[in-house]
């Protein structure tokens, strides 16, 4: 397990709950080019290829065929299959706030934020509802806001192209540009440090304190490794007939919360805010299984060992959240098999079924 891993999984669940420990960038374009999307922010992203961030607020511009009006009810035929779902699926007190974004059009009145009314089976017609009388047809039909949930939007690891642009995968269905108001998320205030120590000399910094943000450190613990779910040693461990050995390696981290209280004299307020979190710390990785480099290509579910408060002075709060995570040093794992001491595969088998062993006495 690496605290690149854990780091990546913080980033990627955290960010969706909380901008506390995001910096947010403004994004002047978002493009398509077959399955590269390339992102122009307003400012300096300062991203490095590799990174991960979250996009969020893009929508999909699908282009419309047709716009006509009957009353208050306008039909629009889309070009392609839209994903809105029938208002009528929904409760009463639900459908009454589903909308559509419609652009670009002329008469101008037909563009807007609209309340849904229906939508075709076949997804290519839909109506909303409108309060002014506009020419019908329209000459000009525009295109809708097609909501986007995982193609420009989403958690996406960057390729860096300047000080103010980036790309990254998406499929090549999506039609471009990119509409909305878009934001990048860069969660840049969740790392991963070698140490407690050493995340802690990098929040004291010069370019962290003079502006005290919300931090998130990932640090890994010690590895402790058990034989046959004890601490007993082979020394003291009998060897018997038909008896299965096994290692299960336990890995220790813990994730350390800064949070900002040189306001504060007693850090009753920074405790509870750091507590705050805990919810969102645990969607992210309770029960997550992270890779494993062993035979078994995955650590057991994480469990979460509990929190406490760390350190506390004028300036700043920390508290700790610990964790473990359990695998298992398969016969795979080593050089040779040892007719000694064989280490048992997790679905119960040794390799050799010939070899026997001789009583330890």
């Amino acid at each position: 397990m690496q605290g690149s891993n854990i780091t990546n999984r913080l980033k990627e669940i955290v960010g969706k709950y909380t901008d506390d420990f995001s910096t947010i960038i403004n994004v002047s374009s978002l493009t398509r080019s077959s399955t590269t999307a390339t992102c122009t922010t307003a400012t300096d992203h300062n991203l490095s290829t590799g990174d991960y961030i979250t996009i969020r607020g893009a929508t999909n511009p699908v282009i419309l065929s047709s716009l006509t009006r009957d009353g208050n009810v306008v039909t629009a035929v889309a070009s392609e299959t839209t994903e809105l779902t029938d208002p009528s699926k929904y409760a009463k007190g639900t459908r009454d706030y589903l909308t559509v974004t419609i652009l670009g059009a002329t008469p101008t009145d037909y563009n807007g934020t609209f309340k849904l009314l229906s939508v075709s089976d076949d997804r290519l017609n839909f109506t909303f509802e409108i309060s002014e009388t506009p020419s019908s047809p329209a000459t000009v039909e525009g295109y809708f806001l097609q909501p986007d949930y995982d193609g420009y939007n989403g958690y996406k690891q960057v390729t860096v192209i300047d000080s103010t642009s980036f790309s990254y995968d998406v499929i090549d269905t999506l039609n471009t540009p990119a509409q909305g108001t878009i934001e990048v998320s860069s969660q840049t205030r969740i790392a991963w440090a070698a140490t407690a120590e050493r995340a802690e000399q990098f929040y004291t910094s010069d370019s962290i304190t003079t502006s005290y943000e919300n931090y998130m450190f990932v640090v890994l613990g010690s590895k402790a490794v058990y034989k046959d779910g004890t601490i007993a040693s082979d020394i003291t461990s009998s060897i018997e007939q038909s008896q299965d050995y096994f290692f299960q390696a336990a890995q220790d981290f813990s994730i350390y919360l800064y949070i900002p209280s040189e306001n504060e004299v007693l850090g009753g307020f920074a405790s509870d805010k750091a507590r705050e979190y805990e919810t969102f710390i645990l969607k992210s990785i309770a029960n997550y299984k992270f890779e494993s480099v062993l035979t078994e290509s995955y650590y057991e579910p994480v469990n979460y060992v509990g929190n406490e408060a760390d350190i506390y002075n004028t300036a700043y709060y920390v508290h700790r959240y610990d964790f473990t995570a359990l695998g298992y040093i398969q016969q795979e794992d080593t050089v040779d098999f040892n007719p000694g001491v064989p280490l048992k595969a997790i679905d119960g088998s040794i390799k050799d079924k010939e070899l026997e062993f001789k009583p330890s006495f």
